[in-house]
């Protein structure tokens, strides 16, 4: 329901890029929305979020890459996003919610063959972490299944939760205190607790919406829709 609620915004207009501070006083939360293109998402009066990736726009703004080795672009990797990305990153020891409802049209598609379609991911700053891949064939995390094309055309939820810790496993079988759990419509789907899920001293930050390739075909139905996006301690 942001639209409604939110207490400031900002714009900050960069050459093909373009970046919106939205502060959400109930959770405390903002988020920077980041697209080369205008006009996305779109946002109707309930608060629900349309995203729509079209094919040819990408960003110049450039970022680093510690598995790319380098700086780089999304122009320069061919890519394209319609995407709000979390300014109040998680570290060592804290304990988020994350949840969210979304929708994918009966008549998705999407034929790119130049980058997977990405629908929601944790980011360290500079490497993905883990992400929620879209496609013809479902909507699924680290290569399980979350919502399947069955599903498409009504509102599914996504839940995460996590306990971020860099403890070092003392040996296979050690526990370490890190949570990381994925329901999908009240199903989990991942259990990967037990287990250190960020490096010592990173940062992690949410981000939801669309990013995939940035050439694929005109006819191309590259939409999702978002709403009761939250995130929250536990």
């Amino acid at each position: 329901m942001w639209p409604q609620v939110f207490a400031k915004f900002t714009f900050v207009t960069i050459p093909f890029l373009l970046f919106l501070a939205v502060a959400f006083p109930l959770s405390a939360q903002q988020f920077e929305l980041q697209t080369a293109q205008k006009g996305e998402p779109v946002v109707d009066a309930d608060g629900t979020q349309t995203f729509t990736l079209r094919p040819g726009f990408c960003s110049y703004k450039t970022y680093q890459s510690k598995r790319l080795l380098g700086e780089a672009s999304d122009c320069s990797r061919k890519r394209t996003r319609v995407e709000f990305r979390e300014l109040d990153a998680a570290s060592e020891g804290d304990m988020k919610a994350y949840s969210w409802e979304i929708f994918i049209p009966e008549d998705f598609s999407y034929s790119a063959t130049g980058g997977h379609l990405i629908a929601g991911q944790f980011h360290n700053g500079s490497d993905l972490l883990f992400s929620f891949a879209l496609g013809n064939d479902g909507y699924t995390v680290r290569s399980k299944p979350c919502v399947a094309p069955t599903e498409f055309g009504k509102w599914n939820t996504v839940d995460v939760r996590y306990k971020f810790d860099a403890t070092k496993k003392k040996n296979f079988k050690d526990k370490t205190p890190g949570v990381l759990t994925v329901e999908c419509n009240g199903v989990e789907v991942v259990n990967a607790s037990g287990r250190p899920n960020l490096a010592q001293g990173s940062k992690v930050y949410f981000k939801y919406g669309l990013y995939g390739a940035m050439d694929f075909p005109e006819n191309d139905i590259v939409s999702v829709k978002y709403r009761n996006v939250r995130i929250e301690e536990w």
